[in-house]
């Protein structure tokens, strides 16, 4: 399945090596159409990123989607995994992020919400009072990457 987006810059593709020591070092398996999208792309910056978030919120616009071995840790994949555990809940993992540190997050966890995506506000507290981390900043926006793809404008 290819998805169909127009990007102004990609990361040039990756491996399916690549793909799965990532899913190995981190035990999750990634969705089919999201590693594809990876395959090709790696990431990248998008031309046409305009998204519903829900009513209350509205619309945000998605800067960049993360990809593997980049120079700015903060579009790496890796460093954000490996890097932000106290921010993410276990398995939901940064796949892009907006120009005000707000992120997309792909639900890698086995079960019913697998492969739905997420719009992470980092300005709402995700914190409870025991350290643990809760969902309370995570806003579904689409069931899936390619549903995702497909709502932006």
């Amino acid at each position: 399945m290819k998805i169909k987006m127009k990007l102004t810059e990609n990361f040039g593709g990756t491996s399916p090596d690549r793909i799965q020591a990532f899913e190995r070092k981190n035990n999750f398996k990634l969705p089919k159409d999201y590693s594809n999208f990876l395959l090709l792309n790696n990431g990248g910056y998008i031309e046409k990123g305009v998204f519903l978030i829900n009513d209350f919120q509205g619309y945000d616009k998605i800067e960049v989607f993360h990809g593997f071995e980049l120079n700015n840790e903060y579009s790496n994949l890796d460093y954000l995994v490996d890097m932000f555990p106290d921010r993410f809940i276990k398995n939901i993992i940064p796949v892009g992020r907006d120009g005000g540190g707000n992120y997309i997050c792909l639900n890698v966890n086995e079960g019913e919400d697998y492969g739905k995506i997420y719009f992470y506000d980092h300005e709402v507290d995700n914190e409870n009072n025991d350290g643990t981390l809760n969902w309370d900043n995570l806003y579904l926006v689409a069931d899936s990457f390619t549903e995702f793809i497909e709502k932006l404008h």
